[in-house]
């Protein structure tokens, strides 16, 4: 079974291949602004590097957020498209819990800059399988036990990497953007 996974929630474009559950090929780039254009190029290449073909991966999974609107967007409907093209089903996998599996602690508290001084944060004991609900807090619940994914002042963690971790499949859920806050036009002009 040969799975691919991609991460275009923030300012990188992550890219996974896995056979039999083991990492074969790995590519992060930052990319910005040339998501879209570089985003078909890179998955080809990926699966050349391996000697693999589209038609040969079963699973397509991508970030669904949260993270940035245009970013989780492009991810998403590449990965819908994509699968679709071959008959597969895709799975989406929130940019929190990625983190939590690919920072493989026993407990922590992941959370992600939305708007203002709103982060998104999940809570996760892996030893009990307990998870917190999804939360919008303010600033102030942030502490120094928090990990901060892609923000200025975090380190970036390559969320595509999560695809290894023997938890992954509990956290899958439908390939559609996952979004905690409503987008600037949503804010805008209403809906």
């Amino acid at each position: 079974m040969n799975s691919l996974i991609i991460d275009t929630s923030w300012g990188n474009l992550s890219l996974s291949l896995v056979r039999e559950g083991e990492l074969i090929s790995n590519i992060s780039l930052k990319l910005k602004n040339k998501m879209n254009e570089m985003l078909l190029d890179t998955i080809d290449y990926c699966l050349k590097s391996v000697s693999l073909s589209l038609c040969q991966i079963n699973d397509f999974t991508a970030i669904i957020g949260p993270g940035s609107f245009t970013g989780i967007r492009i991810g998403v409907s590449s990965i819908q498209g994509i699968a679709a093209g071959l008959g597969i089903k895709p799975s989406g996998i929130s940019s929190l819990d990625a983190a939590a599996l690919v920072l493989d602690k026993s407990k922590s508290r992941i959370a992600c800059k939305l708007r203002g001084k709103t982060y998104a944060l999940r809570e996760y004991d892996f030893e009990r399988g307990e998870y917190s609900e999804y939360q919008n807090v303010a600033e102030e619940m942030i502490d120094s036990d928090t990990v901060l994914i892609n923000t200025k002042n975090s380190g970036v963690i390559d969320l595509s990497k999560a695809i290894t971790h023997n938890k992954f499949s509990q956290f899958l859920r439908e390939c559609v953007p996952f979004y905690m806050t409503k987008s600037e036009a949503e804010l805008k002009f209403g809906n």
